[in-house]
């Protein structure tokens, strides 16, 4: 199947982070993936805990996964729950188990200093050994919900 254009994927939602960056799909890139206006105000609400992330961490922030469609959620197989449906969540591609601690520390040590709240902060393992931090941050009604996923 021929890959979909994925409309203005170059459109920023912050300083460092681009559009394309959050509905780029590799596994499936023939699925239309283009999120409504309130799903990229919920990708710049991330991208703004993204931001501290890089700046505290020193580096880029590459990312797996973050807005999904429901054709491309089913495809892979996401939850129909997900807070990537919305927009509201992101899957941080990680080095290892220390740089995901790293980024973990970071994320709950802006929380508790900025007083906001965050819904998910999910540490996850796949079958085959691969390891990210999932990251979602909600309009309103945040959990703060904290776990380790071994799928």
């Amino acid at each position: 199947m021929e890959p979909i254009v994925q409309l203005n994927s170059n459109a920023k939602l912050s300083e460092h982070f681009k559009l394309g960056e959050f509905t780029k799909s590799s596994s499936h890139p023939e699925v239309y993936n283009i999120p409504s206006h309130e799903a990229i105000a919920n990708l710049k609400r991330v991208c703004g805990w993204l931001e501290v992330l890089r700046k505290r961490y020193g580096g880029p922030i590459i990312i797996n996964s973050g807005y999904r469609s429901p054709q491309l959620n089913r495809k892979i197989g996401g939850v129909a729950t997900s807070n990537h449906l919305t927009g509201c969540a992101v899957d941080i591609r990680v080095t290892g188990m220390e740089q995901l601690i790293r980024y973990a520390a970071i994320l709950l040590d802006y929380a508790d200093e900025s007083h906001q709240d965050f819904d998910e902060l999910l540490i996850e393992k796949n079958r085959y050994g691969a390891i990210w931090l999932h990251f979602a941050v909600r309009p309103r009604e945040n959990r703060r919900r904290i776990l380790y996923i071994n799928a």
